[in-house]
């Protein structure tokens, strides 16, 4: 593979370029380099050759690129590379020079059986589920171009990421800041990391078929210069250097539940005969798991009986019967480490889950906002598509220890298993499925029903405050206020299907296919029609805005927000939050205040919004974009539940998208209704 250098040349005005649609200024400042104009890329050559005959090779080589161009744009083609490619572009000075990272991901579908009990058709990227890890160091860009084989239209996004430097049409979320891929098309986005590290997913967000396995992790290493916690875990010098050392071989625990049938089949169930969307066979870590059926002993939930999959059916529906498998579980190697260092991730878009490791604590360092206070726990909760990094004192027997995975949920009891490994002896019988370690009820805190022995600690990560502190920008008041609604109502359109809102309407799924909502023209009247609920907009550059969420659902819903992380000032379950602001229930002494936190508040990517209660989180405008929150259940953002929002983007502050991801062939549908599926 060859890597190419891209060194800026000194600018000789001040003219500004575009790169991917992205306003690159021909001097330095905050995006750090200039690839569009001025530039001079420098290779190197077995040997010098006479000017004429570089000239004319220049030309020649000129020649053919701009013609396979020409080609690849008329035919929709890419040409075959490697599908991951660096590239160094900087400044006249090379101290500010920037990485570009260059992926490609060709999205198709292929016969799969993760757990070994069925086979069926799966969505893969460069032929695997989950999808390849991609990787980079905090500073660095990085450009991900997609090409869909598939028969649908996709649209790649990724979590957790803001867009002050590169745009909001980079996004990838279909019907709100760009328009879908079409089948056998192409599509490059580009992200700067800065300010955005950690472990994060990356799934379709234009279709289902993230649950059917369109997703994968990218994972941004920390910058050198950023502080680290780990000093208040130990003064040692030894110890901090092998903390630091299981930081940079950090390992990635990949949790996702896992359905025998495809998302299309179980949503035609359920317009049909109002059958469950909250039913799955198994949890896979990194892609491997078995089904493990109904554990013994756990026959009822909540009352209710369970059947063979562990799942509480809708009533008058029959029960699904279970086989257990024997596939292998993904193996953790400890490699002889003193420490290990373990991103755990849970990207399955139904099951909140707890994790525990037999004989081992495990201390919190970071959540899906950045580093926290570090805190010792047994188990740790990790809701629906949300991330904790754990770190992993290895002080045991040389063996292999279960690591448990349980859900939480109130519909359903699954586990799952993956093991953490010492190096030592091990004789695996060829023929006979992969053994868990035999289970010491000393050694186990976590229970298959997502239940924990008493004298077992339990840490939420996303009430964990940041390390170091950064408290909310307005000590007490925001800017602005707005007050959401977590329901379901009964579908005028469909018999069986309900209608899951987040402020008062669905946005229903066939929006993908519309103009997205980043294009709107402000200043026309007409065009401003689609501004109507749900979206949210009027907010300001620079602005401090709270949403207090309220659940009308006796549900825990996990609640994702596009963009930079939020604050979570507080939350509480089965109660009311009927102050009109967080500075109102402060100052009138409202019930509710006692669960405000404004001095150190969680940063958070997914945050939960407890049954038949409320949460509050506060963020601050600062780049122009189309983003969204909404719910990070299937079931329920594939029945309505999410709310766009336009941050930064008024009337009078309008944004300029490049024609390139304006006029980008789309089809043009036109829904029959308003109801959830159009």
């Amino acid at each position: 593979m060859k890597h190419v250098d891209v060194v800026a040349r000194k600018p000789t005005s001040a003219t500004v370029g575009t790169w991917h649609g992205m306003k690159v200024p021909a001097h330095p400042d905050i995006n750090g380099f200039s690839p569009s104009k001025g530039t001079e890329v420098k290779e190197a050559t077995p040997g010098l050759r006479p000017a004429t005959r570089k000239s004319k090779l220049a030309w020649a080589t000129v020649f053919l690129a701009v013609f396979l161009g020409l080609l690849a744009n008329h035919y929709g083609l890419t040409p075959f590379r490697g599908w991951h490619t660096r590239t160094r572009v900087g400044l006249p000075s090379e101290k500010d020079a920037r990485l570009v990272r260059k992926y490609h991901l060709q999205i198709g579908s292929r016969w799969m059986n993760p757990d070994g009990g069925r086979w069926r058709a799966m969505f893969v990227c460069n032929g695997q589920s989950p999808c390849p890890t991609l990787y980079a160091e905090e500073g660095d860009i990085v450009e991900l171009t997609v090409h869909s084989d598939s028969y649908f239209q996709g649209s790649i996004h990724w979590a957790g990421v803001g867009y002050q430097r590169t745009g909001a049409w980079n996004d990838g979320t279909a019907g709100v800041s760009q328009f879908p891929i079409l089948p056998r098309g192409n599509y490059t986005t580009v992200h700067d990391t800065t300010g955005a590290w950690g472990l994060s997913w990356y799934i379709d967000h234009t279709t289902a078929a993230s649950v059917d396995g369109l997703y994968g992790v990218v994972y941004v290493a920390p910058s050198p210069s950023r502080l680290r916690p780990y000093s208040l875990i130990t003064r040692h010098q030894l110890e901090l250097q092998q903390i630091l050392e299981s930081e940079r071989q950090i390992q990635h625990v990949v949790i996702k539940n896992h359905q025998h049938r495809d998302t299309n089949w179980k949503v035609l169930r359920m317009r049909a005969e109002g059958s469950e969307m909250h039913c799955y066979d198994s949890l896979l870590v990194n892609g491997k798991g078995r089904n493990l059926c109904r554990p013994i002993g756990f026959e009822r939930l909540n009352d209710h009986y369970l059947d063979e999959t562990g799942c509480i059916q809708p009533q008058g529906l029959p029960n699904q019967s279970c086989t257990p498998s024997d596939a292998d579980f993904e193996v953790i190697e400890t490699n002889g480490r003193q420490y290990i260092m373990l991103n755990l991730i849970n990207i399955g878009f139904e099951h909140e889950v707890k994790v525990s490791v037999d004989s081992h604590k495990m201390i919190i360092v970071a959540n899906d906002g950045g580093f926290v206070k570090p805190e010792e726990a047994d188990v740790l909760y990790i809701p629906s598509a949300a991330r904790v990094t754990a770190l992993i004192k290895l002080d045991q027997q040389p063996a292999d220890y279960a690591i448990r995975i349980a859900s939480t949920s109130q519909l359903q009891n699954l586990q799952g298993f993956s093991l953490l490994r010492y190096p030592a002896k091990h004789q695996p019988v060829y023929g006979e499925p992969m053994k868990l370690p035999e289970a010491d009820p000393s050694s186990m805190c976590l229970y298959p029903d997502g239940s924990v022995k008493n004298e077992c600690k339990t840490i939420d990560g996303q009430h964990t405050p940041p390390f170091p502190s950064m408290p909310p920008p307005q000590p007490i008041a925001a800017d602005l206020t707005y007050y959401l609604s977590a329901g379901v109502q009964t579908s005028r359109t469909e018999r069986f299907a309900p209608e899951f809102f987040l402020n008062e309407r669905p946005w229903q799924l066939f929006r993908s296919s519309l103009k997205p909502l980043l294009f709107t023209n402000l200043s026309d009247l007409h065009s401003r029609d689609v501004l109507g609920k749900p979206v949210i907009h009027g907010l300001p550059m620079g602005a401090v805005v709270d949403f207090v969420i309220r659940n009308e659902l006796n549900d825990t819903v996990p609640l994702y927000k596009h963009g930079n992380p939020a604050w979570l000032l507080g939350s509480n379950a089965h109660e009311e939050f009927s102050a009109r602001s967080v500075q109102d229930a402060i100052q009138d002494g409202d019930s509710a205040a006692r669960s405000l936190n404004l001095y150190d508040p969680a940063l958070v990517i997914v945050h939960d919004l407890p049954p038949l209660g409320w949460s509050v989180i506060r963020f601050q405008i600062t780049a122009q974009a189309a983003t969204m929150i909404h719910a990070a259940k299937l079931r329920h953002f594939l029945l309505g539940m999410s709310a766009p929002i336009l941050e930064g983007i008024t009337v009078d502050d309008p944004i300029s998208v490049p024609s390139s991801a304006m006029h980008r062939p789309h089809v043009q549908f036109d829904p029959k209704n308003d109801g959830v599926f159009g």
